[in-house]
């Protein structure tokens, strides 16, 4: 009975942090123009999705807004060994290369001073869509669209030339 209580209260408490949080990310919004659609915790949804995934694996993306401007973005993916993966960004939707950083290039980075090859640009197509490029040495390596559905719900990512479809489910 303990437990119960406790887990309500913890669910409660929870419930509150999120709608602080909620607040604090539409308060910070630069210039009051609206949260972007893709601000929020996304989780890859295999069935909908067209693309074959090891049993075990998850995939979460997360997309959060700075008071300056910049969306920070992390993918982490965790594999049927319970190893995890992540790639991140901060950048704006400006079109410019901003760095992109994985768990191996922050390592060298900290170990030996090398910075990250990967870069990571995106503009605004619309209010649901994003146009994305990812490159290695200055040299485009994909790109693609990101597609939050009208009701919110949904993220899809394409990336040009491949028949793989992501689509993930708003957490």
């Amino acid at each position: 009975m303990k437990w119960l209580w406790f887990l309500t209260a913890c669910g409660i408490a929870f419930s509150a942090l999120s709608q602080v949080m909620v607040c604090a990310l539409e308060a910070q919004t630069p210039s009051n123009q609206p949260l972007p659609l893709i601000v929020g915790s996304w989780k890859l949804n295999p069935e909908k999705s067209n693309l074959t995934v090891a049993p075990n694996r998850v995939e979460i993306r997360q997309y959060r807004l700075r008071p300056d401007g910049f969306l920070v973005g992390l993918l982490i993916t965790t594999d049927a060994q319970g190893g995890y993966h992540y790639l991140q960004f901060t950048a704006k939707s400006d079109g410019n290369d901003y760095p992109e950083y994985t768990e191996v290039f922050v390592a060298d980075m900290i170990a030996a001073g090398k910075q990250t090859p990967r870069t990571y640009a995106e503009t605004i197509v619309d209010r649901y869509t994003t146009d994305w490029t990812d490159k290695v040495d200055g040299k485009v390596t994909s790109h693609g669209k990101k597609i939050v559905s009208r009701d919110g719900k949904t993220l899809t990512v394409t990336v040009d030339g491949s028949p793989q479809v992501r689509i993930y489910d708003r957490q």
